[in-house]
């Protein structure tokens, strides 16, 4: 009797395993970003402390923009609930143009040329 219920329960683990990374990947499609500037002080600049929306969808083209006196300045993303570490990009001294995609857990925050 013993063996027979280990093998439902290894079925069900096996089951379970073969699932859930699709159940997981239907949860990152919503998430939370912050991008922020900083001087080369280390002080912020642009942005603020508040997470804002960074979901993809086609009926809207989100973009922050920051507006400061000509300066050195770095700029700086995090992703809400990611493990990888806040993405720092810089220094710069133009205007500069970046695009933060993938998902929670795999995410870019790439310098891209401004439009």
């Amino acid at each position: 009797m013993k063996l027979q219920s280990f093998c439902i329960i290894s079925i069900f683990i096996c089951l379970y395993i073969t699932i859930a990374p699709t159940i997981e990947e239907l949860d990152l499609a919503y998430c939370n970003c912050k991008i922020w500037a900083e001087d080369s002080n280390h002080t912020r600049i642009g942005g603020d402390s508040s997470y804002h929306s960074c979901t993809f969808n086609t009926y809207t083209n989100y973009e922050e923009t920051f507006n400061f006196p000509d300066q050195t300045y770095s700029v700086h993303a995090k992703v809400q609930g990611s493990f990888e570490k806040t993405k720092n990009r810089g220094p710069f001294n133009d205007t500069t143009c970046f695009r933060i995609h993938g998902s929670v857990d795999k995410w870019k925050f790439d310098n891209v040329p401004c439009n």
